[in-house]
């Protein structure tokens, strides 16, 4: 008579488990710290900083953390500076980290990585107001 085996007595079958559950609840360990940021101005060659630091001229394209909020500067001369500010918001992976951790039961290992977060938005677009002429300038009559 045949002796059937479960499918998890051996442990190399066990391991296997282990490991695929792993991967399932911490996809966003594998995924990158950092992704691209747009930044755009209305006129072009505004000066952009980030988080205080300046970072180039509009338009933009750099990679940037995926850990914490960024403050977006945008200034030219002649034009009033705009400010915005990112969030974090739950990226692909940590959507997947999510799904796998719930249906797994096992504790969400991935979301602590940046892989499982990213900056929202992505892309900024900024519509520059002339500022108002100073009265110092300006010749009495």
């Amino acid at each position: 008579m045949p002796i059937k085996t479960s499918l998890l007595q051996t442990p190399s079958r066990v391991l296997g488990v282990f490991i695929c559950a792993v991967y399932l609840s911490g996809c966003s360990l594998f995924g990158g710290s950092s992704q691209s940021f747009s930044i755009t101005s209305n006129p072009v060659g505004a000066t952009v900083r980030i988080n205080g630091q300046e970072v180039g001229v509009t338009p933009l394209q750099r990679d940037v953390s995926r850990r914490g909020d960024l403050l977006v500067e945008v200034e030219k001369t002649g034009y009033k500076s705009q400010f915005r500010q990112t969030s974090r918001k739950l990226s692909s992976l940590g959507i997947v980290d999510v799904i796998g951790g719930a249906v797994l039961l096992l504790p969400l290992i991935g979301l602590v990585a940046p892989g499982a977060w990213e900056q929202d938005p992505a892309v900024m677009g900024f519509s520059l107001e002339p500022a108002a002429p100073s009265s110092a300038s300006t010749p009495a009559p």
